[in-house]
């Protein structure tokens, strides 16, 4: 949740508010997970992810992921299904068990995180609108 804390509190004060997570179509990628209504359609989710949360502000939403997965595992889904979905992607240096992706649809951006979370993976998927 620090993630969240952190990603959220630079900008204008706007009124938060928690999502509720809606069962979602299958698709592509695994939608057997509740998200919620407004989420891309073309943001991929890894399988066997269980949803941990999701926060929305204004036109910014996060969603917050747990995984059996490895790292390694989680960055090459998401290198990998990003651009089959017509994503531009581009990867940020790692720092130690943390790593980032960009990338940029038209006039959206995914930022995904990926960070060591006990046994598992935690990924943080955040959408946002590109700044002009």
């Amino acid at each position: 949740m620090a993630l969240v804390a952190l990603s959220l509190g630079c900008e204008k004060s706007e009124t938060s508010r928690v999502t509720a997570a809606k069962p979602a179509a299958k698709s592509s990628a695994d939608r057997s997970i509740a998200l919620p209504d407004e989420f891309p359609r073309d943001v991929p989710i890894i399988k066997n992810a269980t949803l941990k949360g999701t926060v929305a502000q204004g036109e910014r939403m996060i969603v917050q992921l747990y995984t059996i997965s490895s790292i390694k595992e989680a960055m090459d889904y998401y290198n990998a299904e990003l651009k089959k979905e017509g994503w531009t992607v581009e990867n940020a240096p790692s720092s130690g068990d943390m790593f980032l992706i960009s990338a940029k649809k038209g006039r959206t951006l995914c930022d995904v995180t990926i960070a060591r979370d006990g046994k598992g993976t935690l990924i943080r998927l955040a959408i946002s609108p590109a700044r002009s």
